[in-house]
């Protein structure tokens, strides 16, 4: 019998540029989201390019959908992160 593994996908990873036009933001609030904490790149490559994952887009659809529900971002990031998410 053949046994058939697949080997471990690496995870995605996003451009600055391919990550902005995916979460539909502006390159001043994605600065905003990484100074306040809201999101961390998932990897900073050796020439200092920020990289973003999949988490990192689904925190930003989260506090985008929060900061339209009226919730400032001070309050999102102690939401988010009382929370432990």
């Amino acid at each position: 019998m053949i046994t058939i593994t697949k080997e471990p996908t690496k995870p995605k990873r996003y451009k600055t540029g391919e990550f902005l036009t995916r979460v539909g933001i502006s390159r001043q609030t994605l600065y905003t989201y990484l100074t306040m904490g809201l999101i961390e790149e998932a990897e900073l490559t050796e020439s200092g390019r920020h990289l973003f994952d999949d988490q990192a887009v689904r925190r930003v659809e989260i506090i985008k959908q929060l900061n339209a529900s009226g919730y400032p971002l001070r309050a999102i990031k102690e939401i988010y992160f009382k929370e432990g998410r």
